[in-house]
């Protein structure tokens, strides 16, 4: 039950605060703890799903409380972190990064080489499946033959069977009222 330095599973899962959306671990990057005006906290890329089609200025119901939270000029990523929660991480992420939204991607620039100003483009797209056609694992398999199956079944034919009986008894119900006042 040791983990590194030291500390146990449970101590880990206690001082390890996580996004209850996506039950991930914040971070100071794309996992920013973001305060909601109800005090709700969710990560920043999970809020940036949620909002990816509304524009600035909108707002979004909260995921727990349905209270109405604004979208800030910038997008989600402009939104006011936890700084509870930032507090509670490890002290190398209580930096916070500047990331930004740019279409459905949140960017990040990770310094490579912080004496000569270099850094990496690093990105989180929203969207899934953002390339080409779609993947197997993202299609939904139909079987033209299960309507037919289904009909040639017990279970099938019982339905036509009632079905019909149905609308013949509809139809002579009519003709017999409608002809009751004449």
């Amino acid at each position: 039950e040791e983990l590194q330095e030291g500390r146990t599973i449970t101590e880990t899962l206690t001082t390890s605060p996580e996004c209850t959306i996506c039950y991930l671990t914040y971070d100071n990057v794309f996992k920013t703890p973001l305060l909601l005006p109800c005090s709700h906290t969710f990560c920043m890329e999970c809020l940036s799903r949620l909002c990816l089609f509304l524009k600035e200025s909108q707002s979004f119901p909260c995921p727990l409380c349905r209270t109405s939270a604004p979208i800030p000029p910038g997008g989600v990523p402009k939104m006011q972190p936890n700084v509870d929660v930032v507090s509670q991480l490890p002290p190398d992420m209580q930096n916070l990064q500047n990331v930004w939204l740019d279409g459905h991607k949140l960017c990040w620039v990770r310094k490579d080489n912080a004496e000569q100003g270099k850094g990496s483009l690093v990105t989180v797209h929203l969207l899934p499946n953002r390339e080409g056609p779609p993947s197997e694992d993202h299609l939904v398999s139909v079987n033209r033959n299960l309507c037919l199956a289904f009909l040639h079944s017990v279970w099938g034919v019982l339905l036509i069977i009632f079905t019909s009986s149905l609308l013949l008894f509809t139809l002579i119900f009519l003709l017999v009222y409608m002809n009751r006042g004449k």
